[in-house]
């Protein structure tokens, strides 16, 4: 007969707040700072129309260094933009926004900065979409529409996952300017706990349950084994 250890049920609990503790939502590993000066110090950005592709880091620098202070660089790089006559261009994305805007609405483009999780820096783009009496949303270039802001896109997006990071303004379907930049998961990680807690407590059942019933056979086999 197996019995059940009495230091089983202890060192279970032990092993489940250990196990809730480290699955929670995972914390940024590139901080707001050093994600930008990743991007000022990189000479392969896809997509970066500010600062090209190519030449030195020290070019780079230098380069932006002559066009203003970083402050300077880090509004103009994630600042939204008005939308020019080709923008945003035909197919999903432009239907989407004026599926969304209407006619008498206003678009804006506006860059984020994503670092993949393979370490590679690129540039994407999103559509910024006003329009009376509602509240602003955000349109991908494949033409999917999102509201509720930064925790909206991060939620719902298909086009990063949890292991990269974006640089962006917190209040991203702003376009007055300023703000707080934040750097967080392109993609909202899937919480764990709900299922981790479930399974244990099943586990928790299965030991206790393994306990009283050693218990009892011990008293029966003494009852009839005196």
């Amino acid at each position: 007969m197996v019995r059940a250890r009495s230091g089983a049920f202890p060192a279970v609990v032990a092993l489940v707040a250990v196990l809730v503790s480290a699955c929670g939502a995972a914390a940024p590993q590139t901080s707001r700072e050093e994600l930008f000066q990743e991007y000022v110090r990189s000479t392969h950005v896809k997509n970066d129309w500010l600062g090209g592709e190519g030449g030195t880091s020290a070019d780079r620098i230098a380069n932006f260094a002559s066009r203003g202070t970083p402050t300077d660089l880090l509004s103009r790089l994630l600042s939204a933009r008005p939308c020019d006559a080709d923008c945003p261009p035909s197919g999903a994305a432009g239907q989407a926004v004026r599926d969304f805007a209407g006619s008498a609405g206003s678009v804006y483009e506006r860059s984020v900065l994503v670092k993949r999780r393979s370490g590679s820096l690129e540039l994407i783009t999103l559509y910024v979409a006003h329009t009376s009496g509602r509240a602003p949303a955000l349109v991908d270039s494949r033409g999917r529409t999102y509201t509720g802001g930064l925790d909206g896109f991060r939620h719902h997006n298909d086009l990063l996952s949890s292991d990269d990071m974006i640089l962006t303004p917190a209040a991203i379907t702003s376009v007055s300017g300023g703000g707080k930049v934040v750097a967080v998961s392109g993609h909202t990680a899937t919480d764990r706990r709900p299922w981790l807690i479930g399974t244990t407590v099943v586990v928790l059942v299965l030991v206790l349950g393994a306990a009283i019933g050693a218990r009892a056979a011990r008293r029966r086999t003494a009852e009839v084994c005196p």
